[in-house]
């Protein structure tokens, strides 16, 4: 039995395809979600993302702090936390319909990140500002519940981000020329 011939073809470059062609076929096989199906899939992941995370720091606030929460009960704590979360969950609603999707990476800037954080931040602290006024707790309460809030929410999906978009950057300038890489 014969070995088979090497393909001559094996000794040229691979050529990669450009951004534009990798985006038409993922539209072809992965295609954008309707409007409807946005606003709902941003409703319920607003919902689900900040629930969790103001209960906690609102039941740890109650046990850690009862004076900061007018000695309020683990329930109602929950209570400010599911009105928090939906107030999240309307603004993404309402925000959802007027974000592009042809890019939606596209202010992907050191400047644009910020802008996107502090906007973002700007909006629980209204929400959560909201919520606690109408359980009638002093400005000062508000502002530190709020406070803490806004950094247990806003300040460990930053940082997480931020280096997994450095891990996707360094992958993508060692995978640009597989020719010249070492092999793992």
């Amino acid at each position: 039995m014969s070995r088979p011939t090497p393909d001559p073809r094996s000794t040229r470059k691979l050529v990669w395809a450009s951004d534009e062609v990798i985006t038409r076929i993922g539209q072809q096989v992965q295609p954008q979600p309707s409007l409807p199906r946005r606003v709902a899939l941003a409703a319920a992941a607003g919902f689900v993302f900040t629930w969790p995370s103001a209960f906690i720091v609102f039941a740890v606030m109650t046990v850690a702090a009862p004076s900061v929460t007018s000695d309020a009960s683990v329930g109602t704590a929950a209570f400010w936390a599911l009105q928090f979360a939906v107030l999240i969950a309307v603004a993404a609603m309402v925000k959802t319909p007027r974000l592009r999707t042809a890019e939606p990476d596209a202010d992907m800037s050191t400047r644009g990140t910020a802008r996107r954080v502090a906007l973002n931040a700007l909006l629980s602290g209204a929400c959560a500002g909201l919520v606690l006024a109408l359980q009638g707790l002093s400005i000062g309460q508000i502002a530190a519940l709020t406070i803490v809030l806004i950094v247990v929410l806003h300040l460990p999906p930053v940082i997480v981000a931020r280096l997994l978009r450095r891990i996707r950057a360094r992958r993508q300038a060692s995978l640009s020329d597989p020719l010249d890489s070492p092999r793992p």
